[in-house]
């Protein structure tokens, strides 16, 4: 494979690891030792009713875990997304020299 084509891999995998990362639901523990979801870190799947029912601390402690998992999702997403561009505007080398 060439130089430009390992980089296109590479870039997508980390674009699809961060868009992963940033779809796949968090959930915190509640008092009562059932686990509450949180939903994903763009507020899919987020019932706030619902968690404020179980305790009202755990709006805050799910806000703080969907922020922690975007913190980290969305460099990723970044990263692969800069490779997967870069190697596509990456000019390939002339294979042949110059011509006379």
């Amino acid at each position: 494979m060439s130089p430009r084509t390992v980089a296109a891999v590479v870039g997508v995998s980390f674009f699809l690891a961060g868009l992963l990362i940033a779809l796949v639901p968090t959930a915190a523990d509640a008092p009562s030792g059932r686990a509450v979801p949180c939903g994903n870190s763009l507020g899919g799947g987020f019932d706030e009713v619902g968690v404020r029912a179980e305790s009202p601390a755990l709006v805050g402690i799910c806000g703080r875990l969907r922020s922690e998992r975007l913190a980290w999702a969305a460099p990723v997403t970044g990263v692969g997304l800069v490779v997967v561009v870069g190697s596509l505007l990456v000019r390939r080398g002339s294979s042949g020299g110059a011509a006379a």
